[in-house]
């Protein structure tokens, strides 16, 4: 980066919503980038009351007193007529939630870059955190890009691997981005609008992270406990790990597979107690050993008390069809 570079020469717009957004804005603002406004997602209904509250980028943008846009839709230019009043020479993009459209990505003279959690063309979607983890990934990073219409399709700037560990969960892999992503996007940025950063296309095998939905908790202990452990490690905090039982639907915090004292395997998704009273699995290969098991209204119990409590349990199978799931996971 040239030792001349004057961050503050550059008028930036940024763009996020959720809390894995806000230190890069921070970052950005701390950097003495000219962070002339900043777009979320409206305020929406949140917590047991349901009460309406405001993205955490609303509230960082709000208590630094940067103007802050919330617009319901993009699709029209009226839409965002507030952003081309603010004249950006770039828009920085991490975790907003919305598809710019073509329009918007041509307005300022250095385009949009996107802060994507992968290493592009890897886990192109919504969810490349969960993702990593479900598939067993022990690299994953940022990639900071050059967006165009598609769905992360765009040319890449740079990238940094961030190390993905065995007992990795959505928490602390989350963490990991927001501490090395925004020291990664001041650089980057910083490089790029030098003139030192040249976008080149996305090379290498592509694939997708889609979604992640309430749905998805639910485990299929027709997998091998390996990716039933992924599973619960991915889907924590939310939507949460979940399965149906003869007690109702059960949450597994947490737990790992079982290497030894196994049973003998059985159908997917049968109840065992081993000799330390924990609750075994069976898996479609493989045995999980649950650590941690939650239901609702009720507090967090390890898997040897739920057992006391829960003594015809063993032999019982998960998800089998005689039991009822209710609608209210």
């Amino acid at each position: 980066m040239d030792v001349d570079f004057d961050p503050g020469r550059f008028r930036v717009v940024f763009m996020g919503t959720p809390p894995i957004s806000v230190p890069f804005l921070e970052a950005l603002v701390q950097s003495k980038f000219d962070v002339t406004g900043v777009v979320s997602r409206p305020d929406r209904p949140a917590g047991r009351g349901f009460h309406i509250a405001p993205s955490p980028v609303s509230l960082f943008s709000r208590d630094h007193h940067i103007p802050l846009l919330t617009p319901l839709s993009l699709k029209n230019p009226d839409d965002w007529k507030e952003i081309r009043n603010w004249s950006p020479d770039v828009i920085v993009v991490v975790a907003y939630g919305k598809i710019l459209p073509k329009g918007l990505l041509e307005l300022p003279r250095f385009g949009c870059v996107n802060v994507h959690a992968s290493l592009l063309p890897k886990l192109r979607g919504a969810s490349p955190i969960q993702w990593a983890i479900l598939k067993g990934f022990q690299t994953t990073g940022l990639t900071l890009m050059k967006m165009d219409e598609g769905m992360d399709t765009g040319p890449i700037l740079a990238k940094l691997p961030v190390p993905v560990d065995a007992r990795e969960t959505t928490p602390t892999l989350t963490r990991k981005m927001m501490e090395a992503g925004p020291p990664f996007l001041v650089k980057q940025l910083s490089e790029y609008l030098s003139g030192n950063l040249l976008p080149s296309p996305q090379e290498g095998r592509e694939s997708v992270a889609p979604l992640i939905r309430k749905e998805d908790g639910k485990i299929d202990f027709t997998l091998s406990a390996v990716e039933v452990d992924r599973h619960v490690r991915a889907m924590t905090p939310w939507p949460g790990a979940f399965c149906d039982s003869p007690a109702g639907v059960v949450k597994i915090l947490s737990g790992s597979v079982c290497e030894s004292g196994l049973p003998e395997n059985g159908t997917p998704g049968r109840v065992w107690k081993d000799s330390k009273h924990r609750m075994l699995v069976s898996c479609g290969e493989g045995f999980y050993c649950v650590n941690e098991i939650l239901k609702p209204g009720k507090r967090v119990m390890s898997s040897e008390e739920f057992l006391r409590g829960h003594r015809t349990f063993p032999g019982a199978i998960l998800n089998s069809p005689g039991n009822h799931l209710p609608k209210n996971i």
